[in-house]
């Protein structure tokens, strides 16, 4: 556990320092691709069961890309981490989606892309007591009230929803990119 832990926090530290550079907010780089998240979607919901069981909760991330620059760019890979909001104002880190998929941009344009993420209860567990388990202290929470109350709530997105460090990596004539971003939903 003591490894995962180290791992885990060297991951979110790595990430925090690539996230952006001083002065510019996320995606407002000239000439890379933009990105934007435009919502949060349930793909397949299933009542809750009480921990120790699994039950699993999907949900679709849609993100616009827009193409400013002149030039084909294509998407090599993509990296965000999910956070939701325990408490008004306080998220915690729930996971890390990352895709392979090549897909090509053409120039002066925006398309949306989509990322499906397969949770469930348990896996959550993991992480609120692994990466989380500090702020769950600081904050009092319990765990599984807290993952309980994210999937009565998620119907209605009555809690905001986080992706952060997001990284993309695109590759054009002219170089490889790379293009981190961030985003809420619902956006407030």
């Amino acid at each position: 556990m003591r490894q995962i832990r180290i791992i885990l926090a060297i991951i979110l530290a790595l990430g925090a320092l690539m996230a952006c550079k001083p002065g510019l907010l996320p995606t407002e780089e000239g000439g890379k691709p933009k990105i934007t998240l435009e919502r949060v979607e349930i793909q397949s919901y299933f009542p809750w069961v009480d921990l120790p069981a699994r039950t699993p909760l999907e949900l679709a991330y849609v993100f616009n890309i827009e193409n400013r620059s002149g030039h084909n760019v294509k998407l090599d890979n993509f990296k965000f981490t999910t956070y939701f909001e325990a408490t008004p104002g306080e998220y915690l880190m729930v996971t890390t989606p990352t895709t392979y998929e090549q897909v090509y941009f053409p120039p002066q344009t925006t398309s949306q892309y989509r990322v499906v993420n397969l949770l469930d209860s348990f896996t959550i567990n993991l992480s609120l007591a692994v990466a989380n388990a500090q702020k769950i202290q600081e904050l009092n929470l319990n765990r599984a009230e807290t993952i309980k109350n994210w999937y009565i709530k998620i119907q209605d997105f009555g809690f905001g929803i986080k992706v952060a460090e997001g990284m993309a990596v695109f590759a054009s004539d002219k170089g490889d990119m790379f293009v981190p971003f961030e985003g809420t939903f619902p956006k407030k």
